[in-house]
């Protein structure tokens, strides 16, 4: 009996260490390691917006290629910044490559580019026309820009629908005054493309480029530049596109305005 009891005391002396041990402050510290460490370990909530972000930087991050149409001639496209004398104007200057260029909207924007503020006294016109016809299809005046930059015309603001596979001729003139000798016009050519030139691929400035279509391409840009303008990233791909056509002028270290 003895001997039963001195084993049993031994076995509650022991409990009663295990007990110490497991509450002392280091048994505690490395209790609360296990959780802590694994919090680390675990996924953010935030990690999939954080993996899109990263995503979306490193496709701005490459560069837009714009590849011409096959079809059409390059002596159809851009009259750029044709003058018929004044020099005191400011420059003006089509954003249309030097060819026909594409499009898959029935009401695309178009796009130009003015280097200064032009007079209280000047008129801007727009003007679009079949590239054979005689007649405008279109002719508005415009406003005055506040300033000088990129500007865009919206087609539908004028209730244009191109119809598919027509070429059109569109323009934009800087009028002095009553000496039409002293205006200045900027032209350039457009084409809505019938079928699926994108193939299916999902619409982006990108794959507008790549598939010969010009103006959808610029219009994304400035899209995008009209959401987050000071976006350096996107201004650089603006710039780089219009590079690609020759309009060098409207790159951005010249003045911008809103679009």
């Amino acid at each position: 009996m003895r001997a039963t009891s001195g084993s049993t005391s031994r076995r509650a002396v022991l409990g009663a260490l295990l007990v110490l041990l497991l509450a002392s402050p280091g048994a505690a510290q490395r209790e609360d390691a296990v959780p802590a460490d694994a919090e680390l370990r675990a996924p953010s909530g935030n990690q999939p917006q954080q993996e899109a972000a990263q995503r979306s930087r490193e496709e701005r991050a490459r560069p837009v290629v714009y590849k011409p149409p096959r079809r059409g001639s390059p002596k159809d496209g851009r009259v750029a910044g044709a003058s018929r004398g004044n020099t005191a104007l400011p420059h003006l200057l089509a954003l249309a490559p030097d060819h026909v260029g594409w499009t898959q909207s029935a009401s695309p924007s178009l796009f130009w580019h003015l280097d200064g503020v032009p007079p209280e006294t000047a008129r801007i016109v727009f003007t679009l026309a079949l590239a054979d016809g005689v007649e405008p299809l279109v002719e508005r005046a415009l406003p005055l820009p506040a300033a000088a930059g990129i500007q865009r015309i919206r087609l539908a603001d004028f209730g244009v629908m191109l119809s598919p596979d027509v070429d059109y001729a569109w323009s934009v003139s800087l009028l002095a005054g009553d000496d039409r000798a002293a205006d200045l016009v900027s032209e350039g050519s457009l084409r809505l493309v019938g079928g699926d030139v994108l193939g299916g691929r999902p619409a982006s400035a990108r794959v507008f480029a790549a598939q010969g279509l010009w103006y959808d391409a610029l219009e994304a840009l400035s899209d995008a530049l009209d959401d987050t303008p000071s976006d350096l990233e996107l201004r650089a791909q603006r710039d780089s596109l219009l590079r690609q056509a020759g309009l060098e002028p409207a790159l951005s270290q010249r003045p911008q305005a809103s679009h």
